[in-house]
């Protein structure tokens, strides 16, 4: 069994060597002190946040290590996600995020397509077609499998160049986030055109949370000003992809930093809104990643006792936060298909009427 108990200042992470090391534990951050409550009135704008591989047990065991203080748990609204893909009962990030997108369970693997291959329209794609601007900031590739469940309709999550040529023609406003080296020049300089901010900061991935600083909250922000400028409002999904990837690694120290560097980008969201109310946050996962367990700690020493039973992906429902206009739709245990016909309804926007 693998297990890693994590303490503000020591790390002892148990492998069959028993071997052991010291670790500074990521910075900790005050919670913002008035989240935004729920409001009944239409959503003009719409923030959805997916924590890559985010399950209640990540969230617990950051809570934890930043002494029982999150943005995240402190929205008003919870319920569940249950994230059974069409074709295995635990999905991959691309049926996750299919399902989160466009609002149907799909193949693993598959982005934008139906079980029986048709392609199905994103949450992005019928918002913008009622007028409202769009972005995406992630900290992979933004062709990752998360992101291209917002805009492209390809059979293999892993067809780069089908994603890269997909997201240029997509229409978005704001893209941001790792995979320059997935893009011709051409279709950067196409990118840069038709994007009002653009910035892909690595030639792949996003550095991991404890090196690339405060780039996830501070490129939020700069995503919030320049959408909020749009007079029908506007839908931006970040995703803090790397939660994901520590946890496959079954790497402790770097989750918490992740979830924790999310957790800020989630009170970037929440400041923004005291001044924008008329705004619906969500914050969801595609599925749990590592099997994590937390066995126990002490929040008032910022100490989390937890271990992974896997490498790979586990099949429990993921949490859903919400707050704003619409919040109170968030709660209960529903089907991940369900996430977006909600955002929708909270936007006023139905999809037939925008073809």
């Amino acid at each position: 069994m693998k297990k890693a108990i994590l303490v503000c200042g020591l790390l002892a992470f148990g492998l069959v060597s028993c071997a052991s090391q010291k670790y500074e534990h990521a910075r900790a951050h005050e919670i913002k002190e008035a989240p935004v409550g729920v409001r009944q009135q239409k959503a003009r704008n719409i923030v959805l946040m997916i924590g890559d591989g985010m399950g209640a047990e990540h969230v617990w065991t950051a809570w934890l290590c930043n002494k029982g203080k999150l943005n995240i748990t402190a929205l008003p609204v919870t319920g569940f996600s249950i994230t059974t893909s069409a074709s295995h009962t635990i999905t991959d990030s691309a049926a996750g995020g299919t399902a989160i997108a466009c609002g149907c369970k799909a193949i693993n693997g598959q982005l934008g397509l139906t079980p029986e291959g048709n392609a199905v329209d994103s949450l992005a794609v019928h918002m913008r077609r009622a007028g409202k601007a769009t972005g995406i900031v992630v900290t992979k590739s933004v062709t990752d499998a998360t992101p291209a469940a917002f805009y492209a309709h390809v059979e293999s999550r892993h067809d780069t160049p089908a994603i890269a040529k997909a997201l240029v023609e997509s229409g978005f406003d704001v893209v941001a986030g790792g995979g320059e080296g997935d893009f011709s020049e051409k279709q950067k300089e196409m990118l840069a055109r038709n994007c009002k901010l653009l910035e892909l900061a690595a030639p792949g991935e996003c550095e991991p949370a404890g090196k690339r600083g405060d780039w996830l909250p501070q490129t939020v922000a700069k995503a919030l000003r320049v959408l909020e400028k749009d007079a029908d409002g506007f839908f931006l999904m970040v995703e803090g992809s790397k939660i994901d990837i520590a946890a496959h690694a079954n790497d402790l120290p770097e989750a918490v930093r992740e979830v924790l560097d999310f957790d800020r980008a989630v009170g970037v969201v929440l400041e923004w809104m005291k001044l924008h109310p008329d705004t619906l946050l969500v914050v969801t996962a595609d599925h749990q990643t590592g099997g994590l367990s937390l066995l126990g700690g002490k929040k008032e020493e910022g100490k989390a006792d937890a271990h992974f039973s896997t490498y790979r992906h586990s099949g429990v429902a993921v949490p859903v936060y919400a707050a704003g206009c619409g919040a109170a739709a968030f709660t209960g245990v529903r089907e991940n298909t369900q996430l977006a016909p909600e955002i929708l309804r909270a936007a006023q926007v139905n999809p037939r009427a925008v073809q």
